[in-house]
């Protein structure tokens, strides 16, 4: 990716049962027929049509890509503009997971997972990460971050290809997780700044929580707070 800058999160091994077992979330069948409609709008803010089927993943992602390498900062606004009506409109339904997905027809599980993890990261990166206190860390390290993940792109990968053999080595999936986090947010933090760490480790803890909340919601995988 190049000015875009979410994480093609990894997750190291823990997703793995996600994608290759059966999701557990459900909805009635009316519920599913409003949450596709969110996506509906959703899709045409990026001018891609969506009827019964959700677009393929890769490319509703590089249609988001390409218009922020178009415009660059000037149009992030506008992408989580987009991003934030989709989570008001999802927002009536608890019931949603990745099976919402499948329900609309995604190719195989895997998309539905990368669907998810989206959404709570978009939920991230234009919600805290874009309105945090301290700084707008999305507005603020945009175009850092993007040369960042161009430049280091082979580390990031080596961050992630770590963990996967530290948790088959044996090591608690949850330490792993937290170590690949911390590789990751080292290399942005030395390329751009403390805060740019920060936050592309509270990207990949949303994407973290969305498909394995255990380590996170037990505090076993954390991020420090931006200065």
């Amino acid at each position: 990716m190049t000015k875009f800058i979410l994480s093609s999160i990894l997750l190291v091994a823990l997703a793995s049962s996600e994608v290759s077992g059966q999701f557990t979330d459900s909805c009635t069948s009316d519920v599913y027929a409003k949450i596709k409609q969110c996506y509906v709008t959703y899709m045409a803010g990026y001018n891609l049509t969506m009827t019964d089927t959700i677009p393929e993943y890769w490319a509703f992602h590089f249609a988001r890509r390409d218009l922020l390498d178009a415009d660059g900062l000037h149009i992030q606004p506008y992408v989580c503009q987009l991003g934030n009506s989709l989570s008001d409109c999802l927002a009536p339904y608890s019931c949603m997971g990745p099976n919402a997905y499948m329900n609309m027809n995604a190719a195989n599980t895997t998309e539905a997972t990368d669907y998810w993890i989206d959404l709570a990261v978009t939920q991230y990166q234009c919600g805290a990460g874009y309105n945090c206190k301290y700084y707008a860390l999305t507005m603020t390290e945009f175009y850092c971050m993007a040369f960042c993940r161009d430049r280091y792109q082979p580390n990031i990968d080596q961050c992630d290809a770590q963990a996967v053999i530290d948790i088959g080595n044996g090591m608690d999936p949850c330490a792993a997780q937290q170590k690949d986090f911390n590789c990751q947010a080292a290399i942005y933090r030395n390329c751009c700044d403390f805060n740019a760490g920060v936050y592309i480790c509270n990207v990949d803890l949303a994407g973290s929580k969305a498909v394995n909340p255990a380590c996170v919601n037990a505090g076993l995988v954390t991020c420090p707070a931006p200065r």
